[in-house]
């Protein structure tokens, strides 16, 4: 896990983007907030960035900030904020499960106006890079929910395979649940 946290909880940079670790602090609370509040809520309905499970994304200021506190203070993994030209632009969590040599990417998601520029394609490769080539894990893990097309395009473009479905894993706010379908790229398929 050390070695993990010694990679992995750092900003990281590729040409176009920049991977933030924030720390707890109002101002960058209100970074983030400013850029969702006025988001579409159906827009993400395949997110996880809250802190209640009432809903999919944070509801107000104050809860944002608890979540990034949540984030910085995780024991088992990071998140990272994603900015592009300075603008906050999306989310990704990790956790690195350290018996299995596996990175599991959660909780991936952009605001709508970053929607097809590449972003997500080049988050992973930024995080495979990391996983692979410096902390040498055996497998990074993906999940979505079945209904989250897009996503499943994204994934399986970037060469992941589909392990299985993990069934009615995911509650949602109205207390429904709904499967997740497991992805898995192993290190002896990646391609630098």
């Amino acid at each position: 896990m050390e070695k993990f946290f010694e990679i992995f909880k750092q900003n990281q940079k590729n040409e176009r983007l920049e991977l933030r670790i924030l720390e707890p602090t109002m101002e960058n609370a209100e970074i983030v907030w400013n850029a969702v509040k006025n988001e579409n809520p159906d827009d993400f309905k395949y997110v996880w960035f809250t802190v209640t499970h009432n809903s999919h994304m944070t509801e107000s200021l104050e809860e944002t900030l608890q979540r990034i506190k949540l984030d910085f203070e995780s024991k088992t993994g990071c998140a990272y904020y994603i900015f592009y030209d300075v603008q906050f632009i999306g989310y990704q969590r990790l956790h690195y499960i350290e018996g299995a040599s596996t990175i599991r990417c959660a909780a991936v998601w952009l605001v709508k106006s970053a929607w097809g520029n590449g972003f997500n394609q080049e988050i992973h490769k930024c995080l495979e890079q990391l996983a692979f080539e410096k902390l040498g894990v055996n497998r990074i893990c993906r999940q979505i929910m079945p209904a989250n097309v897009r996503s499943k395009k994204s994934i399986e473009a970037d060469g992941y395979h589909l392990d299985g479905i993990d069934r009615q894993a995911e509650m949602q706010p109205d207390g429904t649940f709904t499967d997740r379908w497991m992805y898995s790229k192993l290190a002896s398929e990646y391609k630098q």
